[in-house]
């Protein structure tokens, strides 16, 4: 009779455990939706006491082979300790000869850092097996709504904008099996230190709104004084006689004047004026190819470390570089990217 009892109590145990269960998935499930978090102690509890039988026969076991065990350790120490010495002096020898070859390595990096006169180490090879494109850059073009089929060029300036008119600078090219590479490594910009207009960055720009223009534009020609880039890039040297008209009532508006003798405008900038913002440059084709008077002039990629007029702006070195970068097949774009 009593084992009877014992079985019908241990059987409704057994339900009551079992409806438990079955709550507490229900409730686990509900944490996933915002439902209330269950304890974590009672499924720790079920856990031990499921373990407890299994880790005292294994206890047991490990007790009967312990004797075996401590005999065998004690043979292996003297061999291990033999070994030990031979690692150590094996390591010694590897170490040394890593230092040699770290030494060489740098050594070659210095040297590679040295021949690029703008000081940045720039991927200007086709990278063997290259197979995927920048995760930053998809995410760049995905975002803005576009994929890579429709990224008709080969050259690609990113400038992501950021806070108080400041932006970060990337730089990509197309490989001839159509993927594109970082210029200076995954995931890295080319500089952190690029900047925008003043008043931020919108579409469809007005003159003096002080704001640079988003979206996908062409690279036109590179400028520059003094210096000349090292690249087969179409460019132009800014002499004493070369202007950029802004003025809108003039039949140059937002054009590159050489001279005066067709002068019909009343502002323009006198470029060699302004050695520090132009040293070196790119024409930016924001409203240059039909210029509309309602739209902003003088949109370039220009030298610069502070908030500008509408342009883009990065460091010296930076845009000397960039400009070195870029060749006479380059069909080169910029992304301005909100």
């Amino acid at each position: 009779m009593k084992k009877t009892v014992f079985i019908i109590t241990q059987t409704i145990l057994t339900i009551i455990l079992v409806a438990s269960i079955g709550t507490a998935a229900l409730v686990t499930m509900d944490i996933r939706t915002g439902g209330k978090i269950l304890p974590q102690e009672w499924f720790s509890t079920q856990e031990k006491a499921e373990n407890k039988a299994d880790k005292s026969e294994a206890s047991a076991v490990e007790n009967i082979s312990e004797g075996s065990k401590v005999e065998q350790v004690s043979e292996n120490k003297q061999q291990e300790s033999s070994e030990e010495i031979s690692k150590q002096e094996s390591s010694k020898e590897e170490s040394s000869k890593a230092e040699e070859s770290s030494e060489g390595e740098s050594s070659k990096s210095e040297e590679s850092s040295k021949s690029d006169g703008s000081g940045l180490n720039l991927i200007l090879e086709e990278p063997k097996d290259l197979k995927s494109n920048p995760k930053e850059l998809t995410k760049f073009i995905n975002d803005y709504g576009y994929d890579y089929d429709a990224l008709g060029f080969n050259r690609l300036v990113v400038v992501d904008v950021g806070k108080d008119s400041t932006a970060k600078v990337y730089c990509y090219q197309k490989s001839s099996k159509n993927y594109w590479w970082n210029i200076v490594g995954d995931g890295k910009s080319i500089t952190d230190k690029g900047y925008i207009g003043e008043k931020g960055a919108d579409f469809d720009i007005k003159p003096d709104s002080k704001k640079s223009p988003l979206g996908f534009y062409a690279l036109d020609e590179a400028f520059y004084i003094g210096e000349k880039p090292d690249s087969t890039y179409k460019m132009f040297e800014i002499t004493n006689d070369t202007y950029w008209v802004d003025d809108t009532n003039s039949a140059f508006y937002n054009q590159k004047a050489e001279g005066t003798d067709n002068k019909d405008w009343s502002s323009a900038k006198h470029m060699i004026d302004e050695k520090n913002k132009y040293k070196y440059g790119i024409v930016i084709d924001f409203n240059t190819s039909s210029p509309d008077k309602k739209l902003a002039n003088s949109i370039f990629m220009q030298c610069g470390n502070a908030a500008t007029d509408g342009s883009i702006a990065v460091p010296e070195n930076v845009m000397k570089a960039i400009i070195e970068w870029l060749d006479s097949d380059s069909n080169s774009y910029i992304f301005v990217s909100p």
